[in-house]
């Protein structure tokens, strides 16, 4: 390696010892237009200037295009006098250029993928009042399409797609609530559901109710599942039936909600219990109840 070469490459890891790195990458089709996008360690949605500008009819990339060195610290696409009073919002944030490394450890330069629509929205609300030039309007008829693209689905939905960030979204969403709803310790037994819960539920089902002492129909169990816990967030039931397993004899260690939380999770399981007895409250059977129970 020359000289030169290693001075250069000693001054960039001085001046971004810290050059964030993207964890997933894919291509986004749309509106005619392939662009690579990445998602960074932060989450933050990115699309490759390189491709950012040829869809934007900016091919050619000029030395200070490349490093996206401009006083106004706006992308070549959008720098005319013409377009200035359509850079509203964050739009000017969003044009900010970001370096970082790619899945591949290859350097890049992006921008944060929110500034695809809002660029396009620029375009076209110029075109609609007749402010582009004769060279703007070419690139005024691909951002329209673009939006069209763009108009049922959001951008980062689209990044997330094409990368496969869209599975750790989800799982990420989903440890979020569980940790939000389940405890890591199990809570010291409380009579969470009331006898006026058990009443109605033996009088919609035609049940004669059972004296003290006596346990309840199996049956049970699965319409507290279906009615109580599968109407809290999508994951919750799954995650406790994994936590409090049924053993060799057919019974769990403990009841599903001490496992909840007292903010949230037993506050919704409460509130769930309450709608659910009022509704078999005026239901007369268990046909009628179920009605009911699609509203709740």
């Amino acid at each position: 390696m020359e000289r030169k070469e290693i001075c250069s490459k000693a001054a960039n890891e001085r001046w971004h010892p810290t050059m964030p790195k993207a964890t997933h990458s894919g291509l986004l089709q749309i509106g005619g237009q392939e662009l690579a996008c990445d998602v960074l360690q932060d989450g933050t949605r990115i699309i490759r200037q390189k491709n950012f500008l040829k869809a934007m009819g900016r091919g050619k990339i000029g030395g200070k295009e490349r490093r996206g060195e401009d006083a106004t610290n706006l992308p070549p696409f959008l720098i005319a006098n013409n377009l200035t009073p359509y850079l509203d919002g964050q739009i000017r944030v969003w044009a900010s250029p970001i370096r970082y490394k790619g899945t591949n450890g290859q350097k890049y330069i992006g921008y944060d993928a929110r500034l695809l629509p809002e660029a396009c929205k620029v375009y076209v609300r110029a075109q609609d009042e007749n402010s582009l030039q004769e060279n703007q309007i070419k690139i005024a008829s691909v951002c329209r399409t673009m939006l069209y693209g763009l108009a049922t689905i959001g951008i980062i939905a689209l990044v997330d797609s094409c990368t496969g960030y869209e599975k750790i979204r989800e799982r990420t969403e989903l440890e979020r609530i569980l940790s939000a709803y389940i405890n890591e310790e199990v809570r010291q037994w409380t009579n969470v559901f009331p006898n006026s819960f058990f009443e109605q539920a033996y009088r919609i089902h035609g049940w004669t109710y059972p004296k003290l002492g006596k346990n309840h129909p199996q049956y049970l169990g699965k319409f507290i599942n279906e009615y109580i816990y599968s109407k809290l967030p999508d994951g919750i039931l799954d995650e406790l039936k994994r936590r409090n397993p049924i053993n060799p004899n057919g019974n769990r260690q403990h009841k599903h909600h001490q496992h909840l939380t007292k903010e949230k999770g037993q506050d919704h399981l409460e509130k769930q219990i309450v709608a659910v007895t009022t509704a078999m409250r005026l239901a007369k059977n268990l046909e009628q109840f179920k009605e009911f129970a699609e509203n709740i």
